[in-house]
């Protein structure tokens, strides 16, 4: 989208921004429209007229992203102006509400005492008291009757979400949100804050937006109209998160304005068609073609589960396939194709790291840690280890010695100044950077958990210090335990059991996770890839690896039945799993910028040729049987 003109909405929105006669607006910005570049095209005119206001009064433009990758995106883009507040919705609703301290305490032990009666009555009612469930619920009961019971110890609260070890008052992704709706509902003096701090406040991907939260924006947007500019940029047809408001467009304000990008700067004409005609059952908006537009290719690759299939050599057929039918041999290249996946276990078997990844998603606080690479411990691995190991089995003595300098306790000045000999010491370091080269040489590659032995030994790297039980370093679970009553010592048990497990996989399965997570693997997810683009996309519809109850392509597709609960809920205007299915395809199939391949498996292949031909999604001649 380089050569991408201008968009004339860009004036539009700058003329909404105007300090001095705001207009809050709801800019739908449909797959591929450049919503990303409009935004800053826009906010760079507005540091044009209004940087010197901005600096005297001390107010700034507050923009909120859905991820720190877009976050770092703008701020670079924007050269890092000072006038602008760039954050994820988190980190924006926390500097807001950490001052209210009291009010914190307040929510939260109301919060507690409702859950606290909710599990007792459950507790109660169960008829399996050893059961799952019951368990479950008999410990959520004692922890969060713990936490209740320090409360009114803790005098102030944290939200640290790459901690891997939260202190007592540290609060969770949920409840900050909470918080922040809660008492922008409540509190004259935090919506006071907030339009005199920021005039006006900018939210992308506004369809995903917690809905609870984004009421309470708009109540304060209406409360003080002609201060307070509440721009909201997002499309309903890419809405992927259960927790955003549903009827956002239909429910706007008086006054608000909806301009709109229509044009689809990304996708080959092809693909447009495509993604018109899966949106059209959903809403009215229809996009165009830009003017440079090529034809581009799309195909669908029908999979008969039927009988047993090796899944690996089907998707290369697929990819050897396109290259054929569209004459690019990059189609050739596993590295050159995003293969998109409906959720993380999925991406992670295809992706050669399930050994290391999926342990982490059988425990809920080391899940999120694994999925977004943020925790402390899995930064150790991702930006230390990883990184290491890639230079030593390059040999690459640079890259090595700079990794050393920056992270090693050896080198630390502390350690040098004490040592009568640092030649010596910088040999012995040698030696065990040469033993590290031959676990790594070796046929299994050295496990990562062997590799960490050596690396603590040689003090090549700071080991972090919830590694050493991994190690075997005389430490027992009750010192790892914490006192915030978050799960208690079942909780560290589950996570001592998941990281053995983990830390006991291949070096060679961290390297791919490492990819996986940093957006450089070929493998990514369906969710994941939200604001993504790609020019070959293999789009994977697998409802059996997917393990999942919230999506079914088969329902989508003509192949299962819809369950009465879909029916009520399709009557209601409910969300429904058809519906959730429909935009997740949506999304994953408006990422590819020259040719398409979408890879169905499915027990009942016929009935889904009749759907997408019937739909006008696929021609016959676009079909292929597998």
């Amino acid at each position: 989208m380089g050569d991408q003109p201008q968009n004339p909405v860009v004036q539009t929105i700058f003329q909404y921004m105007d300090l001095s006669n705001p207009k809050s607006f709801l800019l739908f910005a449909g797959a591929g429209s450049g919503k990303t570049r409009t935004l800053v095209d826009a906010l760079e005119l507005m540091k044009l007229q209004y940087a010197k206001a901005l600096s005297m009064s001390g107010q700034k433009i507050g923009i909120i992203t859905y991820t720190n990758a877009a976050c770092e995106e703008i701020k670079r883009r924007l050269f890092f102006d000072a006038n602008f507040m760039v954050s994820t919705i988190h980190s924006f609703c926390w500097d807001l509400i950490k001052p209210f301290t009291n009010d914190i305490r307040n929510w939260i032990e109301e919060k507690l005492v409702a859950d606290i009666k909710k599990l007792d009555a459950a507790i109660a009612k169960s008829t399996t008291p050893h059961g799952v469930t019951a368990v479950r619920n008999q410990r959520s009961l004692a922890s969060k009757k713990k936490r209740l019971a320090g409360l009114h110890a803790i005098r102030s609260f944290t939200y640290s979400p790459a901690s891997n070890k939260p202190e007592k008052g540290a609060l969770n992704h949920a409840e900050v949100l909470g918080l922040a709706a809660y008492l922008l509902t409540n509190e004259a003096l935090l919506r006071e804050i907030l339009w005199n701090r920021y005039p006006v406040l900018l939210i992308d991907e506004s369809q995903d937006t917690n809905s609870e939260l984004l009421e309470s924006l708009i109540a304060t947007q209406q409360e003080n109209p002609h201060q307070f500019c509440l721009g909201l940029f997002g499309d309903m047809m890419q809405r992927i998160y259960s927790g955003g408001k549903s009827d956002l467009a239909s429910a706007l304000p008086a006054g608000w304005k909806s301009p709109a990008i229509m044009v689809n700067y990304r996708c080959p004409k092809r693909i447009v068609r495509l993604i018109n005609k899966i949106r059209i059952t959903d809403d009215d908006h229809q996009q165009d073609f830009a003017p440079n537009a090529k034809e581009g290719t799309a195909r669908l690759f029908l999979v008969d589960t039927s009988v047993q299939k090796d899944k690996s050599k089907i998707e290369s057929a697929v990819a050897r396939f396109m290259a054929k039918c569209t004459g690019d041999q990059s189609w050739s290249d596993s590295e050159s194709v995003a293969a998109l996946t409906l959720e993380h276990h999925m991406a992670a078997k295809r992706g050669g790291f399930s050994e290391f990844f999926l342990p982490f998603l059988e425990v809920e606080r080391l899940r999120d840690a694994a999925i977004n690479g943020e925790s402390e411990d899995i930064r150790f691995l991702t930006l230390q280890l990883s990184p290491l190991i890639s230079a030593i089995k390059r040999e690459d003595d640079f890259e090595i010695a700079t990794i050393m300098r920056k992270y090693s306790p050896l080198l630390a000045s502390a350690n040098l100044v004490s040592v009568e000999d640092p030649i010596a010491v910088l040999r012995n370091a040698q030696v065990y950077v040469d033993n590290i080269k031959r676990a790594l040489d070796s046929e299994s590659g050295g496990t990562i958990i062997e590799i960490c032995e050596l690396l603590n030994d040689g003090m090549i790297l700071r080991v972090p210090e919830s590694f050493m039980l991994h190690l075997g370093v005389g430490m027992k679970f009750d010192a790892l335990e914490d006192d915030s009553g978050d799960e208690g010592g079942a909780r560290v048990e589950a996570e001592h059991n998941a990281w053995r497990e983990s830390l006991s996989a291949s070096t060679k399965q961290l390297e791919n996770y490492v990819r996986y997570v940093s957006s450089s693997s070929s493998y990514d997810t369906h969710q994941g890839v939200k604001g993504l683009q790609f020019s070959r996309v293999m789009v994977i519809l697998d409802d059996e690896d997917a393990r999942g109850f919230l999506f079914s392509y088969e329902k989508l597709l003509g192949a299962e039945p819809l369950s009465t609960k879909d029916v009520a809920n399709e009557k209601a205007g409910a969300d429904s799993s058809p519906k959730r299915s429909r935009r997740l395809f949506y999304v994953t199939c408006s990422r590819a910028q020259e040719s398409l391949a979408v890879v169905a498996y499915t027990k009942e292949p016929k009935l889904v040729e009749k759907t997408v031909t019937t739909s006008g999604w696929f021609s016959d001649v676009e079909i292929v049987l597998m």
